[in-house]
């Protein structure tokens, strides 16, 4: 427990001192500068950003009169402003972040895919070697045949062939 104090005690202290290296970092004028240029750079690029930045920049000024309106223009201008700060939060996203089109070069738009795992060409020519490949196998009768026939002929084995026809 004492330790766990003296662990908040000096997060706390650090803390602070962060805080106060962070005030100086953001209110230093070339990171200001710099700030502003990006801003200037994305503004001009999306301005469905700068016109939301603007409505919240005028938000935030009305705020800051408090209860007082000046005229009934400030009071309608207010008004709308709450309707539009209302609306969805998807929408206002979707206009801000827009995705641009893939960029690809002549050769990669041309390329496409073709699957063609699995496909059969000629059935028939894939029946006859998968057939090929079954008939080297010997089943128990033809292995009975073949070692009767082989005890009567010998290696005469075009004869022992003629009596096992799926065999050559």
């Amino acid at each position: 427990m004492f330790q766990e104090r003296v662990l908040a005690d000096e997060y706390s202290s650090k803390y602070v001192v962060w805080r106060e290296k962070l005030k100086i970092l953001e209110e230093n004028p070339k990171r200001q500068k710099d700030l502003q240029q990006c801003r200037k750079y994305f503004e001009s690029m999306f301005p469905t950003i700068k016109r939301k930045l603007e409505q919240e920049e005028r938000f935030n000024r009305a705020r800051s009169w408090g209860n007082a309106v000046r005229s009934e223009a400030e009071l309608a201008e207010i008004v709308e402003q709450l309707n539009e700060h209302q609306e969805s939060e998807d929408k206002q996203l979707e206009c801000v972040a827009p995705i641009p089109p893939m960029i690809l070069n002549p050769v990669d738009r041309g390329r496409r895919f073709y699957n063609e795992n699995g496909r059969t060409f000629d059935p028939m020519e894939e029946h006859k070697h998968h057939m090929q490949i079954v008939s080297h196998i010997w089943t128990e009768a033809e292995r009975q045949t073949f070692k009767e026939k082989f005890g009567q002929h010998g290696k005469v084995f075009h004869k022992i062939a003629s009596h096992i026809p799926t065999k050559t």
